[in-house]
């Protein structure tokens, strides 16, 4: 299939108009029957929405504003067609009105009462209806946490099913919280019209399910269920006669594996989450007013009482529950003074008594539904971490288990103790206590409330994080039974001097996220049970009080992105600490004692500027870390880490070649090393240099294998054989890769380069069969070239003959990204011998290369056939100013997506390739 392409003002684009066809009356004709069509499957819509807008204001409802919306332009649609000269009608602009006429009836509100607030909601609503539709589908899920709104998408459908007449029948049941299968059978026969006599649950099941094989095209909803219910065993028939019957399951339920453990696969769960409270899309607001107002229409506040109402709602952080019983407590109400009580019990989690029974009593039975009691702790642990930054990566939450203490790691390696961080933050999230998107997620701010109010019921927990204070609680208030004390997220700005609360059972004290500038010497003194310490992120603390010197119990040592730490007193008697983060401060010298810390298992001593490490002295007795992270502005030489036979995630810098390779060689070639690394080479320290960590530290657990080379001018630098990920930059003195790079064995891992800057590097490889980077190569997906001053070849054709070196299996052969850019000598970027080598290329982009004339060059055989460039699975082709630009490839460009071409600000390029898709 060919396909056209037009020049515009900046560029190239599909060309929609048809021309010069002996077909084209024809196509003509059939674009003004699509037409026809479409106006009238639009006018039975409209009838449709009528109908429901009738039904809707006789109960009182009101419409939504975009519903009329739609209908005003349906209605100018429909008169534009009624108008039209078809006899000057071009195919162009019959192929734009039914282009618009698609895309109205796509935007067809489904959702016309303004009771119903949300965008989500109205795509969960278009989703439950396709998935009802569909015989391949049984069982629908809807999932989210308490209070989010799953019981009321499910009522919505309900009405709508019943109105609709879609299905003959709508049975609803809600499944209680301790529910037995004997239970549900009387609560479905019941339902249903059907009487089931005696006690076996087996005759029971064949009765009942026998009754609903007769019912046909109907639905049954399953509310709240709590637990995985054996479908066959109550009697709810899933197939008839080898397909799927007229039954259709819809279940609610907060807990994720319980749909899944009930085949309610993810494409058919709808996952409802909390409403945006965003600026452009205040969601909560919204609803928050029309609850607040009567009969359908918004309430109107007082100027004076708007930003308090707002603060009230942004406390409910999108929850529906919540923000309708709010809007109920304070319907009415003008008052400024009262808004400020009700923000300031809210700020204090002293809720009213209708916050109380309706929202925490919903959000606590998720809480109680922890089987694993460990799971409750780790939950109420998050509850004491202030997060101020909303949602976080699942690898946050790793972090934070492991530097918790809870998980014992005694005997036990990195990995399991992270797989087993991992399982239980996946576990919170299955029980929607976290809220999660993808690969981030957030406790919820009611859900934490929530937890805080649990652990404050006892006299052994102070938990005030989040919150308003200036201050440190009075003195009178750390009693002498306290074990957990948070103040994080706060804004406390100092710690009056002489303040020593008397907490001999205090282990946990987190202080992070404030504005502390100085704590006082004697703070800790009666601390002496602390194992856990945690003062990150106070950006104007200076030092450290000597009597932290003296917390001999301390298991934990956080002090993350203190920017401004520079003294840390002595740490050689704290003999139990296991963990020691102090990245991300400005610490000018290694804390006295460290090398002294045995026991030490993580050490992260990232980012800082100013400290150097000593060879030979700190790091050679820590020989029990597990975790270590130097990447910062201190280079090490091998032998200071070579005897860490524990070590299991490891960043840092080496200098220089010889240490670097002695690394490679007696470490990681042999299998000894850790599993995972951040490895930075450089041959002179750069302190100008700013320090790029690509990856969160935690995220190291995931098996990266980076090695990455800064300002070497050195040859041979050897490559480990597990090496996944290998980074270079400013290596000025490099002409190619393959004098500059060697590897002892095949480089099977070896998935990305990236290559930015450098001001003699020519070319890349030499592909020469003798050549032990080239041959060791094998698996390479992705290619970065950025600003290479000389570059002008991928390879040097010149040096060898490709044709015998060449395998099926060399460089390139899996390459399916490959992107250059500001390299400004390349002329031509692809020849005819590499071209067969891209098989499995998906991506090309060329951008900002001034010398750049051709993407894909021709054999000078004569051949018509070397002219057609074929790249089978190549779906983007992005160029991008290219001044020089005359040619992309002579002829055909075969590849797998019509839609291919991507170009902009090629102004010398006049004629565009034929695309054909690969068959």
């Amino acid at each position: 299939m060919f396909h056209n392409f037009k020049k515009n003002e900046t560029g190239w684009a599909p060309e929609h108009a048809i021309v010069g066809s002996n077909n084209s009356n024809g196509i003509f004709q059939s674009k003004i029957s699509v037409i026809n069509e479409l106006v009238s499957d639009l006018s039975r819509e409209e009838d449709d929405i009528k109908e429901q807008l009738e039904w809707l204001e006789s109960r009182g409802k009101k419409r939504k504003g975009d519903v009329d919306d739609w209908m005003d332009e349906l209605r100018d649609l429909k008169k534009h067609v009624a108008d039209v000269d078809w006899l000057g009608f071009t195919n162009f602009y019959a192929s734009d009105l039914v282009d618009k006429l698609r895309k109205h009836k796509i935007d067809k509100p489904l959702v016309l009462s303004n009771e119903f607030v949300g965008e989500q909601f109205e795509l969960n609503v278009g989703k439950m209806w396709k998935l009802l539709v569909d015989d391949q589908v049984f069982v629908i899920g809807i999932n989210g946490m308490g209070g989010v709104g799953k019981t009321f998408l499910a009522t919505y459908m309900e009405n709508e099913i019943k109105r609709k007449g879609s299905f003959r029948h709508v049975f609803w049941v809600t499944v209680s919280h301790d529910f037995t299968t004997f239970k549900l059978q009387h609560q479905i026969a019941k339902k249903i019209g059907v009487k089931l006599d005696g006690d076996d649950e087996r005759c029971r099941a064949t009765i009942l399910s026998s009754e609903l094989e007769k019912i046909e095209n109907s639905v049954l909803i399953l509310d709240d269920v709590w637990r995985y219910i054996d479908l066959q065993k109550v009697g709810i028939p899933l197939k008839v006669n080898g397909k799927v019957n007229g039954i259709k399951l819809i279940m609610t339920s907060r807990l994720k594996h319980v749909c899944r453990q009930m085949d309610c696969l993810p494409d058919n769960t709808i996952q409802i989450y909390p409403l945006k409270k965003e600026e452009d899309e205040e969601e909560d607001w919204e609803l928050f007013l029309l609850k607040l107002g009567h009969h359908g229409t918004p309430a109107t506040l007082p100027p004076q009482v708007v930003e308090i109402a707002r603060s009230v709602v942004r406390k409910c952080d999108g929850l529906p529950l919540a923000i309708n019983v709010m809007a109920r407590t304070m319907k009415g109400c003008y008052d400024t003074i009262m808004w400020k009580h009700e923000l300031n019990k809210l700020e204090n989690l002293e809720m009213g008594e209708e916050v109380k029974e309706e929202v925490f009593t919903v959000l606590k039975r998720s809480y109680d539904n922890l089987i694993e009691k460990d799971l409750q702790k780790y939950l109420l642990y998050f509850a004491q971490i202030p997060n101020n930054s909303g949602f976080q990566s699942k690898s946050y939450l790793v972090k934070k288990l492991v530097e918790s203490g809870l998980l014992k790691n005694v005997k036990r390696s990195l990995r399991e103790v992270f797989d087993e961080a991992c399982a239980m933050a996946n576990k919170l999230v299955d029980h929607s206590l976290f809220v999660g998107y993808d690969y981030h997620t957030k406790m919820h701010g009611l859900v934490r409330n929530m937890a805080c109010r649990i652990l404050n019921e006892s006299n052994n927990y102070m938990v005030k994080c989040e919150g308003n204070l200036s201050e440190i609680p009075d003195v009178k208030e750390w009693i002498v039974d306290l074990e957990v004390v948070s103040l994080g997220g706060n804004r406390i700005k100092e710690i009056p001097e002489g303040i020593s609360p008397n907490c001999p059972r205090l282990s946990t004290l987190i202080l992070s996220g404030n504005c502390i500038g100085h704590i006082p010497e004697g703070f800790f003194i009666h601390m002496n049970a602390l194992t856990v310490l945690n003062i990150s992120y106070n950006d104007f603390l200076t030092s450290l009080p000597h009597s932290l010197s003296n917390l001999r119990s301390l298991v934990s040592l956080v002090l993350q992105n203190c920017s401004n730490l520079e003294y840390i007193p002595p740490l050689g008697e704290l003999q139990a600490l296991s963990r020691l983060d102090i990245s991300g401060c400005s610490i000018r010298q290694v804390p006295e004692g460290l090398k002294n810390l045995i026991n030490l298992k993580w050490l992260d001593m990232s980012i800082n500027e100013h400290y150097t490490l000593a060879p030979r002295c700190v790091l050679p007795g820590l020989t029990n870390l597990q975790y270590l992270d130097l990447r910062c502005d201190s280079a090490i030489i091998a032998e200071d880490v070579q005897g860490m036979s524990m070590l299991e995630c490891f960043g840092g810098i080496f200098l220089g070649k010889d240490n670097y390779n002695s690394y490679v060689q007696e470490i990681l070639d042999r299998g000894h090393g850790p599993k995972t690394y951040d490895i930075h080479v450089e041959d002179v320290r750069d302190l100008i240099f700013a320090f790029d960590i690509d990856d969160d530290p935690v995220s190291l657990y995931e098996d990266h294998q980076n090695v990455r080379f800064w300002q070497c001018e050195g040859l041979l630098y050897l490559l480990p054989r597990d090496l996944k990920k290998l980074s270079m930059e400013r290596n000025d003195q490099w002409v190619c890769l393959c004098g500059a790079l060697s590897s002892s064995g095949p480089l099977s891992s070896l998935n990305q380069i990236d290559i930015i800057g450098g001001c003699k590097l020519k070319s890349l490889f030499c592909l020469s069969s003798s050549c032990s980077l080239c041959t060791n190569i094998q698996n390479l997906q992705v290619l970065n070239i950025y600003g290479l001053d000389s570059f002008t070849a991928i390879c040097e054709e010149d040096a060898v003959d490709l044709t015998r070196s060449l395998s099926p299996r060399g460089v390139f052969s899996n390459l399916k990204k490959f992107q250059l850019s500001q390299c400004h000598e390349i002329e031509t970027l692809l020849t005819p011998l590499l071209v067969p080598q891209l098989q499995n290329l998906e991506v090309l982009s060329v951008e900002s290369c001034r010398s750049m004339r051709e993407i894909f060059a021709v054999s000078n055989s004569g051949n018509d056939d070397n002219f057609n460039i074929i790249l089978p699975k190549l779906i983007r082709l992005r160029l991008w100013n290219l001044p020089e630009l005359t040619t992309v490839c002579r002829e055909i460009l075969v590849c797998g997506s019509a839609d291919i071409l991507f170009i902009n600000h090629c102004p010398k390029l006049e004629r565009l390739p034929r695309i054909v898709v690969y068959d």
